[in-house]
């Protein structure tokens, strides 16, 4: 680092702290009680259901957008991201935000606990499998190099949700499974939609957007096995991997049990 790389990153969190701020002032969608957000952890469908939500046109988001919300300014922080990356959405009436890391909720201030919010979580052993395939298939193993690197991740994120879950009022809030999303989307879907007021209903169609793709992947889904079976369970793509730099359509396929006389 040379002597003027503090400088150059200070002045830049500066002017995105000073910007951001400005934005909150400007902005009417730029208040928590009009943001909705995906509290999850990684490898847990958050990028179909992210991308579910992002297709409404009510809507302003993309994904994932690394912000930390210490405060009110965070949401200008995030007007600022989605606009850098070509999602924002001047009319719409809510910001999207998905949050799977304890650095960017830790702090988060009281306003904060009057959005909306979806939590989703997934089994620990898939969740744990799935992440350490991630971080290997994009050539950042280090930094979960065996299982209890990734089971440290995945215990410590489930903690926090658990706090997080506490802090927001009742209907403010809907908490749903990585397995029941995949047995029944629409019904899950038709579930958040009533419980956070969602109108009209979430659908389960979607354009994936690229932006959406640099840090998830389409949801997985796991064929059912019927008791008694000796044969493992398999894993295959509930929809095609989304490559392509164009938006992409997609949907949620429902799980469905194959049956032991078709194998």
């Amino acid at each position: 680092m040379t002597p003027t790389d503090p400088w150059r990153a200070g002045l830049k969190e500066g002017l995105k702290q000073g910007l951001g701020q400005g934005l909150r002032l400007l902005l009417p969608q730029c208040r928590f009680e009009r943001s909705i957000f995906l509290l999850a952890h990684m490898r847990c469908g958050s990028t179909a259901l992210s991308n579910i939500l992002c297709s409404r046109p009510d809507i302003s988001g993309y994904g994932e957008a690394h912000i930390r919300y210490d405060g009110p300014a965070a949401l200008g922080r995030l007007v600022v991201n989605q606009a850098r990356r070509g999602s924002f959405r001047p009319g719409a009436a809510h910001l999207f935000d998905k949050i799977l890391h304890d650095r960017h909720d830790a702090q988060a201030p009281p306003g904060f606990f009057a959005a909306r919010a979806i939590f989703l979580a997934r089994r620990p052993g898939p969740s744990i499998r799935s992440i350490r395939d991630l971080f290997r298939g994009i050539g950042r193993e280090d930094e979960y190099p065996d299982d209890a690197a990734a089971a440290r991740y995945y215990v410590t994120r489930l903690d926090a949700l658990a706090r997080l879950w506490a802090r927001f009022p009742p209907d403010r809030r809907v908490g749903l499974t990585f397995g029941a999303l995949i047995r029944d989307p629409e019904a899950e879907l038709s579930r958040i939609s009533a419980a956070l007021r969602i109108v009209p209903a979430l659908e389960n169609r979607y354009v994936s957007p690229a932006a959406s793709r640099r840090g998830g992947a389409a949801i997985r889904r796991k064929a059912a096995v019927s008791p008694g079976s000796s044969r493992a369970a398999t894993t295959r793509p509930a929809m095609p991997p989304c490559r392509s730099t164009s938006p992409k359509r997609c949907a949620i396929r429902p799980r469905r049990p194959i049956c032991a006389s078709r194998r």
